[in-house]
């Protein structure tokens, strides 16, 4: 009977070390909120329609075909160089193989081939945005603050944040998505994008 006592606090104490979580939610929530302002600000210039061009492109914007346009002077990014920093800052680097694919490199798969949204420009020291893409659509926001810790250690947090995903009439389903971020190099980086538009402080309502 006591080695069998002694063998269920062992396993009590070793499942209390398992689930014992490096960072609370207060914590892991300053962190992720940081890497979810970044992201939802660099996916509205990589997959969006933030980047404004020099010339109206007009109906092209709806083009099958790829179209591309000389971003304006006033754009946040205006090299290749810049757009790959932002990424490199918030992605670890075994992540953006994806990113770098359809926005720098083309991609060529079982869907087809198709030229990178992003080039450089012929005569300038501005890059070129290809705004078939413009009407992507980054449906999903997230909420500030709510992230809730599944498991985390030093260098590495998960945990499921609340979003809210927008319909074409403008109704939204509430939602959670899971966030896992690493610390690379010192610096803490998103392990796979979330794809979110946006973020905001306080639950939208319909």
């Amino acid at each position: 009977m006591k080695r069998i006592l002694l063998c269920i606090l062992a396993l009590l104490m070793l499942s209390s070390l398992v689930s014992c979580n490096a960072y609370t939610d207060a914590q892991a929530n300053e962190i992720i909120d940081d890497l979810l302002v970044r992201e939802a600000e660099l996916n509205s210039y990589i997959y969006g329609n933030a980047f404004k061009t020099k010339e109206d492109p007009g109906d092209d914007v709806d083009a099958e075909t790829q179209r591309y346009y000389e971003v304006s002077e006033d754009s946040k990014f205006l090299t290749i160089t810049s757009l790959k920093a932002a990424v490199d800052d918030l992605i670890v680097s075994t992540s953006r193989e994806g990113i770098y694919g359809y926005a720098f490199d083309g991609t060529n798969d079982e869907y087809g081939s198709r030229p990178p949204r992003f080039r450089e420009n012929a005569t300038s020291k501005n890059i070129d945005i290809n705004v078939a893409d413009n009407d992507y659509k980054l449906t999903t926001v997230a909420l500030l603050g709510s992230a809730k810790v599944s498991r985390s250690n030093k260098t590495h947090i998960r945990a499921d944040i609340t979003v809210y995903r927008y319909k074409s009439d403008g109704s939204f389903e509430k939602g959670t998505k899971e966030v896992e971020i690493r610390m690379e190099n010192g610096v803490w980086k998103l392990i796979d994008q979330t794809m979110i538009g946006g973020t905001c402080e306080t639950p939208p309502t319909n």
